[in-house]
């Protein structure tokens, strides 16, 4: 059974993107390849790498290219995880590290490379990523990454700001320090998904939107996907859904293995002139380093695009862009009296490890999803890597395809528990533990 998606408010990035690929619902039956699954990130990266492959794909999606969060998020791209490098070979060990240290990388030059390849207009710039911090415990876990890029692999590019640096770059006084990333990029994500899209179904790949896929069945020749009026078969099912993995019967086995957390995000009327100067003048990015984390950027009309965590439900409420404003006048007091003049939320597949996972439900079922916010560059790479599975080929990314990735116990007791996590983490942000 298909779940009735919530209503989604218009998004800046919906205002921004023009208009959407032509396409049309799938109302006949299709033999192909392989099946994908959702019209999002990493569906459609999964596509790009199977038509680059010459492998046959249908790509279905059940409300329109880009509706779930691919094209509400912040569009920020970064070659990081969740957590630091020095934190990750602490649990994996040194070889881990470095393997997923190249992943990283590898995942933010694979996006770079589609909008290239497709000539997609979508504001490609590695303009440079920040991570500002309030509390010394941060600054430590940071410049402890920035020693161990330089020691274990070399890479003496991410620096440390302090107070005076940051309030130069960002235009506030909030912070006392923060990581400098200038390899990090921004996109428009929506325009990205609208533009990639496009550029497959010229190269001949079949996109279906409105297209729920409502079941599937597995058989000793392939899988034959169920939707409202047609039939898709191939021989493998590659499923993309990510933290809307609730919405369908053929995707549902997946989403209790993440937790969906809201995201949403406001921006504001364009700055004034003598307000903009003061406010990111260096065009760089910024994802701070809170366990709720905010993230913002200005956008090329100049309006500030400031977002952090929703509630505990999907359900939008006032109260909540309410909070998401006064974070943004806390750091951005220059900002007061300015009018918010969008309001909009997706969601964020958490997982337990904090890594996002691909792997397989039987020999003919693929899956990649949980991205914990840094989905943007990452999805280019599982898409890769879902490919992968498609073709046969060998596949190592150390815990993303290898770690622990069950269903989470009690996961009906998801919203009490997020809640919780939240109240805590918010303790924990304020006191800097």
């Amino acid at each position: 059974m298909r779940r009735t998606p919530e209503a989604h408010p218009a998004s800046y990035w919906a205002a921004t993107a023009g208009a959407p690929p032509d396409l049309a619902a799938a109302d006949a039956d299709v033999e192909t390849d392989v099946v994908i699954v959702g019209g999002g990130f990493t569906g459609l990266s999964t596509a790009y790498h199977l038509n680059q492959q010459g492998r046959k794909c249908v790509l279905l999606e059940a409300n329109d290219i880009g509706w779930g969060a691919s094209g509400r998020n912040g569009g920020i791209a970064v070659p990081r995880y969740k957590h630091t490098f020095p934190a990750i070979e602490a649990r994996y060990g040194r070889e881990v590290a470095l393997d997923l240290y190249q992943v990283a990388h590898s995942a933010l030059n694979i996006l770079e490379r589609i909008i290239a390849d497709c000539r997609i207009d979508c504001g490609f710039s590695r303009c440079g990523h920040i991570t500002p911090m309030v509390h010394q415990r941060d600054e430590r876990r940071f410049a402890a990454d920035v020693r161990w890029l330089a020691d274990r692999v070399g890479d003496k590019i991410p620096y440390m700001l302090d107070a005076a640096e940051l309030e130069d770059r960002i235009g506030t006084k909030f912070y006392a320090a923060g990581y400098f990333e200038p390899r990090g990029g921004g996109i428009h994500p929506l325009r990205y998904c609208h533009g990639l899209a496009q550029a497959l179904e010229e190269r001949g790949v079949q996109l279906f939107v409105r297209t729920p896929a409502i079941a599937w069945q597995r058989d000793q020749n392939g899988i034959t996907v169920e939707t409202p009026k047609a039939r898709i078969r191939g021989k493998c099912l590659l499923i993309a859904t990510n933290a809307y993995s609730d919405l369908t019967g053929g995707t549902s086995q997946l989403k209790r293995r993440v937790v969906p957390m809201v995201s949403s995000l406001i921006a504001t009327a364009p700055l004034p002139n003598e307000v903009r100067h003061s406010v990111l003048r260096h065009g760089n990015l910024v994802t701070d380093a809170k366990r709720l984390t905010n993230y913002y950027r200005v956008t090329p009309c100049n309006r500030l695009m400031f977002g952090g965590r929703g509630g505990a439900t999907s359900k939008e409420s006032p109260s909540i862009y309410a909070r998401i404003e006064r974070d943004m006048l806390a750091i951005f007091p220059q900002l007061r009296g300015t009018p918010i003049e969008y309001r909009w939320s997706g969601r964020v597949a958490v997982t337990v490890d904090g890594f996002p996972h691909a792997g397989a439900l039987n020999e003919r079922v693929f899956y990649a999803m949980g991205y914990n916010g840094r989905g943007v560059a990452l999805s280019a790479f599982l898409g890769h890597v879902l490919a992968q599975y498609a073709c046969g080929e060998p596949v190592a990314a150390g815990p993303l395809t290898k770690g622990r990735f069950e269903p989470i116990p009690f996961h009906f007791l998801r919203v009490p528990a997020k809640q919780a996590a939240i109240t805590y983490f918010k303790l924990l942000d304020a006191l800097g533990f």
